[in-house]
């Protein structure tokens, strides 16, 4: 299978929330540099003559602009990526009770595939339309995900410590509190602002953070826990690796690394004595409110029998939980 592609979903409330995205750490990025780095460390000499820091400075404003940037390309990543359109058009031979997609002009869908009704395919894995990334969460992009959170929650600490350093700094500069002169409003009302923002940011990557590390521990998407049902589970190395690839130097960096996908992976409900499984169908309205294409989308092959790999299947007989794909992030 060829490696996973570059795309874009031209939906404007994804668009809009990915530019406030960047517009948001390109204003806590010039409210340091020019509040916190320069206060604290200009020098008239510098050793890069367009960088005004003393040798600490440049090196503090390097770490920070590299953090900075890894969230950002983090974030362009998994908005162009892939996240795992199905390149298989036919079901394997021999494999059993095939499904396919009428949305899709009848290609092959997975056990474990779901089709957007945002992005307008079937996504293998998908775990949400995240419009934060302008994009679905599906295996080929989630360690970009992951690293888009993992950076910008980084990025939103070292941020905070550099605010409350520079406050500090100040106090103690100050020979008499009742004498000192005042921050500018400027640099009070500008860093006041970055610090809302970064603790929002901190609490809100947070979740989803924690989110995905449990989906990675179950080997589970957010719209199979819904559904009540999991891939094979093993060790968390072993699901890790299927997100994040083999090679552990490839981890920290925002691209793909991960390893081709097994459409055959079959989705295993949680609990057999009560899912009562009937072939794979769910209840109507299961589609709408989990934000993906229904039953009535589907065709299933009349041969095969459940021995084999089997479709997705639905827990209990109470309703599907409100919170749609589209509305997660």
């Amino acid at each position: 299978l060829a490696p996973a592609g570059m795309w874009f979903i031209c939906d404007g409330l994804g668009i809009a929330l990915g530019l406030v995205t960047w517009l948001l750490i390109a204003f806590a990025d010039a409210v340091v540099v020019r509040h916190v780095l320069v206060a604290w460390f200009w020098a008239p000499s510098p050793r890069v003559a367009c960088l005004p820091f003393t040798d600490v400075g440049l090196v503090v404003f390097v770490v920070y602009q590299a953090l900075l940037a890894l969230s950002w390309i983090s974030h362009v990543q998994a908005m162009t990526t892939d996240p795992g359109t199905i390149r298989q058009s036919e079901a394997p031979t021999g494999f059993q009770n095939p499904r396919s997609c009428k949305l899709c002009q009848g290609r092959w869908k997975p056990p474990r595939a779901h089709h957007c009704k945002t992005c307008h395919r079937c996504i293998f894995r998908m775990d949400h339309h995240c419009p934060w990334i302008n994009n679905c969460v599906g295996l080929s992009n989630q360690k970009l995900f992951i690293l888009f959170l993992g950076y910008t929650g980084l990025s939103a600490i070292v941020t905070l410590l550099l605010l409350i350093g520079s406050a500090c700094y100040w106090l103690w500069s100050q020979n008499s509190w009742s004498d000192a002169a005042p921050p500018g409003t400027a640099a009070l009302i500008c860093s006041g602002v970055v610090a809302v923002e970064c603790l929002a940011a901190v609490l809100f990557v947070g979740d989803f953070l924690q989110e995905q590390i449990e989906s990675i521990q179950t080997n589970s998407t957010l719209v199979e826990t819904y559904q009540r049902t999991h891939g094979a589970r093993t060790t968390f190395m072993d699901h890790f690796q299927i997100v994040f690839g083999d090679n552990w130097y490839q981890w920290p960096w925002p691209f793909v690394s991960a390893p081709p996908p097994n459409y055959e992976d079959p989705a295993i409900p949680e609990d057999e004595s009560t899912c009562g499984w009937d072939g794979g169908s769910f209840f109507p309205d299961d589609g709408d409110n989990l934000g993906i294409a229904g039953d009535d989308t589907e065709e299933r092959s009349a041969a095969g029998t459940s021995s084999g790999a089997r479709p997705r299947q639905r827990h209990g007989n109470g309703a599907a939980p409100l919170a749609a794909e589209g509305e997660k992030s």
